[in-house]
């Protein structure tokens, strides 16, 4: 048995071998690529270095199911035995529930492949209690009781340990034998809150979306601190758990990005010129793009104004799902997108519309366009929007720092952990879960019926209201929501609907 890989989603692979006497032929079949293939020759090297015969052998290898198409060198070693229970006289026994992820050198050595780390992961996933795999370091991976990683060098010593001839005595370190940046921490340098000058409103907007992992959009004139802002936003998210860290790094393997085994959250930050494909992910054989590579950290869509619409409107679903289905001829695929997306736009292309510092030179038809480029439905998707100002530097007042800021985020989503029991939090938890469990009660419910009716708020807009009302009482350790949260978040909401309507008025 063997684990095969669609996107994160991994299925059970079962290897078949029938050797039969006949001319000398070696064949392969069950939708294979061209990696596998080759996996000929290396099995063919392999079985000469054992010292075996198959002179006058037909040897034929069924990769099952033969409806998904199998890729990678993950499968050379689990062919290789499924050979030699074939033409051994006393076969080495291997049942069910062993799992056999490693590729082969020709020398017959046991080595890691490209996908091993998710492989492993889906391995487990599947319910397989013993997983053979390479000579590779397995410390960053929880123990489990149930479960046996075996880790050979090669093939004969595996033989002697399936035969129980050889009693594995593993060594207490070895080597990753992927790249050395992979062990190296990819901390991005970001900017302290404690160095921002003024935009109290923006400081707490971005605390509650760091807590319940909320959307946020800012809107203003160039060099009023949007993107500063932004920077500082990856400073106050905790640190991710060991499963998110290791789906994490499992995401950019596939996508073969350079990550090392760090618990800090994802920062990307593609430019405007990023293509569709780019965001989302896509290729003749699907990888991963910038929203996978988000996953649990922060998407920074800095000049949101100048991104294609079409890459714009591809977000909708992610932002709603929290995973994005790529489908293509050879492959649909899966990968997971729960991210937290700060975006920063400019009024119009010169920056100044609407702006008491400088004249606007745009036309009425290029603003209208500029501020067409984000759809209706996906600024309904964004909890937040909120419109800059410039800061003079001298101003002063009483500043925190990101560390002081972080403790109140991490607080405040352990309590969203307890009550969804899950990695969930506010902002992207499912409806029925959320209004089951977030304590609301009859006159909040009512006050919020008549707000949104005189405002004519959607219904995903009160859902909206709720979310951002919990992650407010959470910030503040309240198990019922409070009728405060509500308000500020009724308030917030009102903020955002007012400069819209602005922004309307002066087009």
């Amino acid at each position: 048995m063997s684990v095969g890989l669609e996107g994160m989603k991994g299925h059970k692979v079962l290897v078949e071998s029938n050797v039969r006497v006949e001319k000398d032929q070696f064949v392969i079949v069950g939708l294979p690529d061209a990696s596998i293939k080759e996996s000929k020759e290396r099995i063919l090297s392999c079985i000469h270095t054992l010292g075996l015969d198959i002179t006058m052998k037909k040897i034929t290898i069924h990769l099952s199911p033969s409806d998904k198409r199998k890729t990678g060198t993950g499968y050379d070693c689990a062919m290789l035995l499924a050979v030699l229970c074939d033409i051994l006289k006393d076969p080495p026994p291997i049942d069910d529930t062993t799992c056999v992820l490693a590729s082969l050198s020709l020398d017959g050595k046991l080595v890691p492949f490209h996908g091993l780390i998710p492989s492993i992961q889906q391995a487990i996933h599947l319910g397989f209690k013993r997983i053979i795999l390479p000579a590779v370091d397995l410390s960053f991976l929880e123990k489990r009781p149930d479960i046996e990683l075996v880790t050979i060098d090669d093939i004969t010593q595996l033989i002697g340990y399936l035969k129980g001839q050889l009693s594995l005595e593993l060594p207490s370190e070895r080597q990753l034998i992927f790249s050395q940046s992979m062990n190296e921490d990819t901390a991005v340098q970001t900017t302290d809150f404690s160095s921002i000058r003024g935009h109290a409103d923006a400081k707490r907007v971005l605390e509650i979306a760091a807590a319940g992992g909320h959307h946020v959009l800012f809107n203003g004139p160039p060099g009023c601190g949007k993107s500063m802002l932004a920077d500082a936003f990856h400073t106050i998210l905790p640190n991710m758990s060991n499963d998110e860290m290791l789906e994490i790094f499992s995401i950019y393997h596939l996508a073969k990005e350079n990550r090392g085994f760090s618990t800090r959250p994802p920062y990307r930050f593609p430019h405007h010129s990023a293509s569709a494909i780019s965001l989302i992910g896509g290729g003749t054989y699907p990888k991963p793009g910038e929203i996978s590579l988000a996953h649990h950290g922060v998407l920074f869509l800095d000049e949101l104004g100048e991104f294609s619409r079409k890459a714009l409107d591809m977000l909708r679903q992610p932002l709603e799902t929290g995973e994005i289905t790529i489908s293509r001829v050879k492959q649909s695929v899966t990968y997971p997108a729960s991210f937290i997306l700060i975006s920063a736009t400019n009024p119009c292309p010169c920056g100044y519309f609407g702006s008491n510092e400088r004249y606007c030179t745009c036309t009425p038809n290029q603003v209208r366009a500029y501020q067409l480029k984000a759809s209706g439905p996906l600024i309904d998707r964004i909890d937040f929007i909120l419109s800059l100002k410039s800061v003079g530097i001298t101003e002063n007042e009483q500043v925190e720092s990101s560390a002081d800021i972080q403790k109140r985020t991490e607080n405040a989503r352990l309590l969203q952990r307890q009550r969804y029991s899950t990695s969930q939090l506010n902002g992207n938890v499912p409806v029925q879960q959320l209004l089951a469990t977030c304590g609301m009660t009859e006159q909040q419910a009512e006050y919020l019926k008549e707000i949104c009716f005189k405002e004519k708020w959607s219904n995903r807009t009160q859902v909206k209201l709720i979310r951002i009302a919990r992650t407010i009482s959470d910030l503040v350790h309240s198990e019922k929501l409070l009728d405060s949260a509500l308000e500020e978040a009724c308030n917030w909401k009102k903020t955002a609907s007012f400069h819209q309507t602005q922004a309307m008025v002066r087009k």
